[in-house]
């Protein structure tokens, strides 16, 4: 028999796949699922949220057994924008913000589809990641116009000429349904850019051409084991957040079905 292997990153879960429920229901689930990392969304904390409200906050995640490792995705337009999203991830303890710097379209536009990616603003957070000694992670969103923002970071390659002269705590949060949808193979992109990956995104997609069209993460369209192998053998050591925001409130068991497929998948890599 073969001796497992220590895998050094960690399974978890994307805030945002429980967006429409309380953070009580929130960690109840993550407790039965047996899952101990969240990267925590402001529906959950607010950015504004005080000192005692964060504390509290922490409590009831350790008394469910729940770990914050990160924060967002949170988009941000301003430097105040970015400052506040740093003093919110430092006041929580985490070790990386999620984040998103935009600009709007040319025309003034700040619609979803108008939003451009800001170098000019990464430049910024750049300096707040040394300031704070945090990493910052930008969610890639998509390369094709029907389903993702295509100016916004679509694919981990936006990401990275952006990020590659700045501060190397400036990085990437590979959201691998995109990657895969706009025609990447996730596991070639995160050993491209395994210098800069702090977190990764798990869903998997019915469709191969809409990194949007979430299901059950051993029936989709993308070899996740192949992904997980790519993580083992760079030595990624972050969380691999399962993000499934549609999921609810047609399809509750794609949650347990993933994080089980996930599960196994990291037992088999362990093992080969």
């Amino acid at each position: 028999m073969t001796t497992p292997r220590s895998l050094p990153f960690r399974l978890g879960m994307a805030g945002y796949t429980y967006h429409k429920f309380s953070l009580d229901e929130t960690l109840a689930a993550l407790e039965r699922f047996d899952v101990h990392d969240l990267c925590v969304k402001d529906f959950h904390l607010p950015l504004t949220a005080k000192p005692e409200e964060i504390a509290a906050f922490r409590k009831k995640c350790a008394d469910h057994g729940v770990t914050p490792y990160g924060v967002g995705p949170i988009y941000m337009q301003t430097e105040d924008e970015a400052k506040r999203a740093f003093d919110y991830a430092a006041a929580l303890g985490v070790p990386v913000v999620v984040g998103v710097p935009w600009k709007p379209a040319a025309d003034g536009g700040k619609g979803w589809k108008q939003r451009r990616q800001s170098p000019e603003l990464c430049a910024k957070v750049a300096e707040l990641c040394a300031q704070y000694d945090l990493k910052f992670a930008i969610h890639n969103h998509g390369r094709n116009p029907a389903t993702g923002a295509p100016a916004l970071f679509g694919a981990p390659a936006d990401v990275w000429e952006v990020v590659k002269g700045l501060d190397r705590r400036m990085g990437l949060c590979m959201d691998v349904a995109y990657t895969f949808a706009d025609g990447f193979d996730p596991a070639a992109e995160i050993r491209a850019y395994a210098s800069r990956l702090f977190d990764c995104h798990f869903r998997n997609i019915a469709d191969p051409t809409n990194g949007s069209s979430g299901t059950d993460s051993a029936e989709g369209k993308i070899n996740y084991y192949t992904v997980v192998k790519a993580l083992a053998d760079i030595g990624y050591a972050g969380a691999c957040g399962i993000e499934l925001a549609n999921a609810f409130p047609n399809n509750p068991e794609w949650i347990p079905a993933s994080v089980g497929y996930f599960r196994g998948l990291m037992d088999a890599v362990a093992r080969s």
